[in-house]
């Protein structure tokens, strides 16, 4: 009973048709295992490449990984069952060893960025500080303007600041006149010629005596100086601030870089370990190799099978059914 479910897996997943295949000899039942095992090892395969590439790069949560493998698995039986029912074309095999030798590359390329992501994120590093020095002076050009914008009113500021010191040590005290008024009632004689005699009156008026003084009070410029100090700590605060910002950006611009995480980057990255250090480059060789005989490995099944009794058994029914339509085109 179990051979039967798995000869019905293998026909469901190389497109044989089970009811047929099921009345043929143990040839053709053997070549359907065979043709089921070497898609299965192809399809675990990639179904890991696809669920690591995903959630590596793709940033998606395991689920939408698991979803990404199930697309991955789908397509590579689709691209295996276009060797399996094809006949044996050398134009099929030579584009089927194109596809495999671009799916080693990729599968190789990936596997090693995570097999070694540790040596990957070594050289990261140094990728990264180039990074920086080259974005660094963008983002902090403009914070230097306001840099050297605050230090120059920090300047003037610290100067109107010792001006006002050195007029107030001069002269801490200024002199305010002040004056008195003091109204004394009186009398005066006034004389008038009345009927050309002389008349002599006494009149009321008010004597004002004013008396000028001068008092000393403190220079009032020295009441600035709180509100001088003031402006000064607070544009030093600022100042500091953006003094703060300098110093903590470099910090966050490699923190920020380190954090994305580049599929291309990282291939950069891993080109670069590869051409640099023989043993990265025998080690990726191996990778190679492998994915590629793995991707070959359906299309050497098939060149390396002879033509088995389904094989015969499929083409004699298209030719019995060619014959039938021609035979029903000229009656009519």
């Amino acid at each position: 009973m179990f051979k039967n479910w798995w000869l019905k897996f293998g026909c469901f997943l190389c497109g044989y048709n089970y009811p047929l295949i099921k009345s043929c000899s143990e040839a053709s039942k053997k070549s359907v295992k065979k043709y089921t095992a070497a898609l299965l090892i192809i399809m675990i395969l990639w179904a890991l490449i696809g669920f690591l590439f995903t959630r590596e790069y793709v940033q998606l949560n395991f689920l939408g990984a698991t979803v990404a493998a199930l697309v991955m698995v789908v397509i590579i039986i689709q691209v295996e069952r276009q060797i399996i029912l094809g006949s044996k074309s050398k134009a099929a095999a030579v584009f089927r060893v194109l596809i495999g030798i671009i799916m080693a590359v990729l599968g190789s390329v990936i596997i090693d960025q995570i097999l070694f992501k540790e040596d990957v994120e070594k050289h990261k590093i140094f990728s990264v500080e180039n990074e920086v020095e080259v974005i660094l002076p963008q983002r902090t050009n403009e914070i230097n303007n306001q840099v050297v914008q605050l230090d120059s009113v920090i300047a003037d500021k610290e100067n109107e600041r010792q001006l006002l010191i050195e007029e107030i040590t001069k002269q801490p005290t200024i002199k305010i006149p002040t004056s008195t008024t003091k109204r004394t009632p009186s009398k005066v004689e006034t004389t008038e010629i009345i009927s050309g005699e002389a008349v002599t009156r006494l009149k009321d008026t008010t004597l004002i005596e004013r008396t000028y003084t001068a008092s000393s009070i403190p220079n009032p410029k020295a009441e600035f100086l709180p509100t001088i100090d003031g402006q000064i700590e607070n544009l030093r605060i600022n100042r500091n601030e953006l003094s703060q910002q300098l110093i903590n950006m470099r910090s966050g611009l490699r923190e920020e870089l380190m954090q994305k995480k580049g599929f291309l980057d990282e291939i950069e990255v891993m080109f670069e370990i590869i051409t640099t250090s023989n043993v990265s480059l025998g080690v990726w060789l191996l990778w190679f190799f492998f994915f590629l005989a793995i991707e070959l490995f359906v299309l050497m099944s098939k060149y390396g099978d002879k033509e088995n009794d389904y094989d015969i058994t499929i083409e004699h029914q298209k030719d019995m059914r060619i014959k039938a339509i021609n035979a029903l085109v000229k009656e009519n």
